[in-house]
């Protein structure tokens, strides 16, 4: 396992994976429009989309860092005042924030957990066992082979 590399959940293995990416402005005037970029990684055999583990993992934890401080934060704020009060607008603040990096970060976690069983599971293969597994998997030129051959 190499957590610096692209991993896909489906083929459960490091493929070589198809970049694209694409940018895209939304409003109106150069004040007013906001610009998006959006990248894919995708795998060359199944088509599935790809992740960084170890970038996706640290950006999971100071999601989810951030997301529970927060919470933690907003909701002292409420219980030191006797109760919650949304007008003041402080509590709501840091609830917000908290649903933001909770939702966003819990997003990874059922990627992040096949990405550790795999690994997991992996470190305690031999190093035959290991050979022998990536001589029968499929890879990319197979797959690209593949397509070019069918009518």
């Amino acid at each position: 396992p190499n957590t610096k590399a692209y991993w896909c959940p489906s083929c459960k293995a490091h493929h070589d994976c198809d970049y694209s990416s694409s940018s895209s402005t939304h409003g109106t005037g150069t004040d007013s429009s906001t610009t998006s970029y959006s990248e894919t990684f995708s795998c060359k055999v199944c088509g599935a989309s790809m992740f960084h583990p170890s970038n996706t993992a640290a950006q999971t934890y100071v999601l989810n860092g951030i997301g529970i401080i927060c919470l933690a934060i907003g909701l002292g704020i409420g219980w030191s005042r006797g109760g919650f009060d949304f007008e003041n607008g402080s509590e709501l603040m840091f609830l917000g924030f908290a649903a933001f990096g909770l939702l966003f970060g819990v997003m990874w976690v059922p990627y992040l957990r096949k990405w550790y069983a795999w690994s997991f599971a992996q470190r305690k293969k031999s190093a035959e066992e290991l050979e022998q597994e990536a001589m029968n998997a499929p890879s990319a030129a197979e797959a690209d082979s593949a397509e070019n051959t069918e009518p």
